[in-house]
């Protein structure tokens, strides 16, 4: 007899409802379940599958749950009884509390013994599991909340210090994933694009993606040994002020190194030259290099000052005695992951510069690199994004454990295909809900936060279309994001805003607003257009007290020019002096707009158009 890999010590089970709880035995074996002074009595079937729904009970706990078979006995401490979520999604929602904005502050805090999470598995398989592998519910404390994911953390602890109640959070994400991968084969079949790639990819073949994703998993091992241990750059003397970088290319600071043609994973090295006075010698000196992606080993004239491996800010010391006048050189060994690698951004200002700042040197202008230095870096090919994949390993297993609903961070992957994901995650919402057989149960999700490039007004929009089903809310982050990484670090606005639309949605006690003011209707009024607005709160309101920004009109031609706009109570009124006629608007019309229209709650109105045909 076993029990499904779900059930661990510390779970959550959801409140109010009748809790299944499942495993396998002896076909015709009678299995026993005990919890709360009630007991239960169930036997296995043909294929030894056993199942129990216990009767609904408050939040409350601790409880022990036992379950026994014959001369077996499994027995479950510190049960909770309470809210459960599940949190999916792909990078943006595996993103860990360990690395948020102000991570220390926000770990040293959670001490919530109430708060638990379950992590599954990264697991492969082209046909469904009926269990999970690994994994088990982990407590709230500062020592394990490092791990945890930072928006269903931040929902978690605003819904439990809100409610008083335990709050479970089932971790099911995978980075990097698609919609796609999330859908079961049975409802991805009724998506047009998709039907002839379910037949050939899934009931045609007999793949072993596990032992293939493992060829994959190895290859990447081995480029993290490369990684780790490659000396070539360093015998050849790439960090020493004395080397010789004349034939090597140069690039304006902020480097990225896929515009230079150096996409993917790789290893490069840059350079740049400084002149340092008498001045600035005799005391250590403080090396700002700006926000690095995604890792770096740092050299101050051929002698290392720091080394990271994460996506951020850099700042070494340099100490005196490396100093000298005249000539110094910087070197950066930088590893560039996903195509996303970078020494800088656009917001970033690199300096060399003393405690007092009395010495303050830019590092901005021509840095010089070199990308064929170093060994190329092997890629594995991963199966987590084939059709299916992750619906297979991350929530079929879980089927049907009792939650309250579903929180969603995806959609970087498919952003490139917007008019696609209006029918993948309604496809996938529809999906789930059925698997879970939990009625309608609300499903939440985040809309892409701002980010320089692309055009991710479409996909917002095309997300905000699954609202037209029942139950489903959204969290806008377009004010948020970090315009240059597509993995902010401030994930605190996200997961509370994530639990406003719960608090609307799911236990009916909003104050009233959950959402920025929302677009309703439009009338066009002479040469102005008039929008009106719902979800305004207290009212309207520039959050930075500017003129409203990102709003555009257009006539007749269809060419949107940017617009002036007011506020005049829930409406806004904007024109064009260009636009004699205009036939529609648009707000926050871009990839990174610089939104300033809130109600006077602090949420943020999202993109939008009155027409999509302009």
């Amino acid at each position: 007899m076993r029990v499904a890999r779900i059930f661990s010590d510390n779970m959550v089970l959801q409140q109010g409802i009748y809790a299944p709880v499942w495993g396998w035995a002896d076909s015709g074996a009678t299995v026993r379940i005990s919890m709360s002074e009630k007991e239960y009595e169930t036997v296995a079937d043909d294929t030894g599958k056993w199942l129990v729904k216990m009767e609904p009970l408050p939040a409350g706990g601790p409880y022990t749950l036992s379950v026994s078979c014959g001369g077996q006995k499994e027995v479950f401490k510190n049960v909770m009884i309470g809210e459960v979520w599940l949190a999916s999604g792909q990078s943006n929602m595996n993103y860990r509390v360990g690395a948020v904005l102000s991570a220390d502050e926000v770990i040293k805090d959670a001490n919530y013994a109430d708060i638990r999470e379950f992590c599954t598995p990264e697991v492969v398989s082209r046909t469904p599991h009926a269990d999970l592998t690994g994994g088990e519910w982990k407590v709230c404390t500062p020592e394990t909340v490092k791990g945890f994911s930072a928006v269903a953390y931040f929902f978690a602890r605003a819904l439990h210090l809100d409610k008083k109640v335990p709050v479970g959070i089932i971790h099911t994400s995978w980075s990097g994933t698609i919609c796609e991968a999330w859908i079961s084969a049975e409802m991805l079949y009724t998506i047009p694009a998709f039907k002839n790639r379910v037949i050939e990819e899934i009931y045609k073949s007999d793949e072993d993606w596990a032992a293939l994703h493992q060829l994959g998993v190895e290859k990447d091992r081995e480029r993290e040994k490369i990684v780790q241990t490659t000396q070539v750059g360093l015998k050849q003397g790439a960090h020493k002020l004395s080397f010789n970088d004349k034939a090597w290319k140069e690039e304006a600071y902020p480097v990225y190194p896929p515009r230079v043609g150096l996409g993917g994973y790789q290893l490069l090295w840059l350079r740049k030259e400084v002149t340092l006075s008498k001045e600035a010698l005799g005391e250590d000196l403080i090396l700002h290099l700006g926000k690095v992606m995604t890792g770096d080993v740092t050299y101050f004239n051929g002698v290392e000052v720091g080394r990271e491996r994460w996506d951020g800010v850099r700042s070494y010391r340099v100490p005196a005695k490396l100093l000298r006048k005249g000539k110094n050189v910087i070197a950066v060994r930088l590893l560039s992951e996903w195509g996303n690698g970078r020494l800088g951004d656009e917001a970033s200002d690199p300096y060399l510069h003393s405690a007092d700042n009395q010495v303050r040197i830019s590092l901005k202008g021509q840095w010089k690199y070199n990308g064929e230095i170093e060994p190329k870096l092997p890629v594995g090919r991963g199966y987590s994004n084939n059709i299916t994949c992750m619906y297979n390993t991350k929530i079929a297993p879980l089927l049907p454990y009792g939650i309250r609903g579903f929180l969603w961070y995806q959609g970087e992957g498919n952003s490139g295909q917007p008019e696609l994901y209006k029918q993948l995650q309604p496809t996938m919402i529809t999906d789930w809900r059925i698997r879970f057989e939990q009625g309608y149960l609300p499903f939440l999700f985040v809309q892409l936060p701002n980010i320089s490039g692309g055009s991710c007004q479409y996909f917002r929009e095309a997300q905000a279309e699954s609202l037209q089903l029942p139950n489903v809310g959204m969290a806008v982050s377009i004010d948020v994001g970090d315009p240059y990484d597509i993995h902010p670090n401030n994930k605190k606005p996200v997961g509370e805003r994530l639990y406003l639309s719960a608090k609307e949605m799911v236990y009916k006690d909003s104050v009233g607003v959950f959402q920025g003011p929302v677009y309703d209707s439009f009338r066009i009024e002479g040469n102005k257009i008039r929008m009106k607005f719902k979800s305004t709160g207290s009212g309207l309101m520039s959050k930075d007290g500017k003129d409203l920004r990102t709003f555009e009109v257009a006539g007749e031609d269809g060419k949107y020019v940017p617009a002036k706009a007011v506020i005049e109570g829930n409406d806004v009124l904007v024109w064009s002096d260009a636009v004699k006629k205009p036939l529609s608007a648009r707000h926050a019309w871009d990839s990174n707009p610089a939104v300033n229209l809130y109600n006077k709650e602090g949420l943020p109105a999202t993109s939008f158009r009155t027409n999509k045909e302009l």
